[in-house]
């Protein structure tokens, strides 16, 4: 194992190991002071979400990891310490976001994340065998445009420029309407791009853990939706078309309710939600991109148009390697 902490704390359970390998092997790739959700690696993995949790809290006791209880905007799903909020109510203020300025509810759920100490950060990054570095530089250098994912970074190249650019939930929608230039994407296809249902765009997840089986439903009734929707786009019917994205924006709220999209479960009538949840967040990764590379920052401005659905429809497709 990368971590001699993982390697004394599976001596010591056992039970944990053959999980703890896994977690280990994932956490080795990161080196960020992103939010760390078991959810999410219990998902990556196949793996049951407690078994994660017991591993983070063990890596805490280590001071591999550090835990902090947080609160997240419905909204943006911006994390705040839960501090800040008791102490606003303590002091009968009100606590809102501060990231998109919405008021946070009395009883906001708190919710447990964890990141890397700076001790653990200012480790060395273990080693990659150089075949593996130079095969994915030969590959990001023969395409002109790339908007890929590697572990927690982003790889963006546009117009002779490359960026890296931390992982974020707006990145995994972009780089599922690059994916299919000039087709009409519903939010509902976007948000299962980030749950891990659309296999299209790999980008792991953001969500609430599910079961096999509720994964292997939803990943075949997306595929029934996805594929009729095809033939319908090449009948050109018209009627067929927004009824399929019709059944897809309902498809959403049922991908938002098992995925908890905002941190909490949502019911179909909240799709207006989802979709808004989308439209913000890919506007805050446009934003994002145009401080660190303003021509392709104007490019998907000009691009995207968001709405009922999501659509990328540039002059000139750059040939995007997602």
């Amino acid at each position: 194992m990368y971590f001699h902490e993982s390697e004394a704390i599976a001596r010591e359970n056992r039970d944990l190991q053959p999980v703890l390998e896994q977690v280990d092997e994932l956490l080795a790739t990161i080196f960020t002071s992103a939010p760390l959700r078991p959810a999410d690696f219990s998902c990556k993995l196949a793996c049951d979400t407690n078994q994660v949790v017991a591993i983070f809290d063990l890596l805490v006791e280590h001071e591999v990891l550090l835990a902090q209880e947080m609160v997240e905007c419905e909204r943006c799903q911006n994390l705040m310490p839960a501090s800040e909020l008791r102490e606003a109510w303590k002091d009968g203020d009100e606590f809102d976001c501060s990231s998109c300025g919405r008021v946070f509810r009395r009883r906001a759920p708190v919710t447990r994340v964890y990141r890397m100490t700076a001790e653990t950060l200012a480790r060395p990054k273990p080693a990659v065998p150089t075949a593996d570095i130079e095969a994915a530089m030969r590959e990001l250098d023969q395409s002109p445009s790339v908007f890929r994912r590697l572990g927690q970074i982003w790889v963006i190249k546009f117009e002779r420029s490359m960026i890296l650019m931390q992982d974020a939930r707006g990145l995994a929608y972009l780089a599922r309407l690059l994916a299919a230039p000039g087709r009409i994407v519903p939010a509902a296809s976007l948000l299962a791009a980030v749950a891990g249902i659309d296999p299209r765009v790999t980008t792991g997840t953001s969500g609430r853990l599910l079961d096999d089986q509720a994964m292997a439903s939803y990943k075949q009734r997306y595929a029934e939706l996805q594929e009729d929707l095809t033939e319908a786009e090449g009948r050109n019917d018209l009627g067929q078309i927004a009824k399929l994205q019709l059944e897809m924006d309902a498809f959403g709220a049922e991908i938002a309710r098992a995925t908890g999209l905002g941190g909490k479960r949502r019911e179909r009538t909240d799709i207006e939600k989802v979709r808004k949840a989308v439209s913000m967040a890919v506007s805050r990764a446009i934003d994002s991109i145009r401080d660190e590379h303003a021509g392709l920052g104007q490019h998907l401005r000009n691009s995207i148009s968001a709405g009922l659905a999501f659509r990328y429809a540039p002059e000139r497709d750059p040939g995007w390697l997602t």
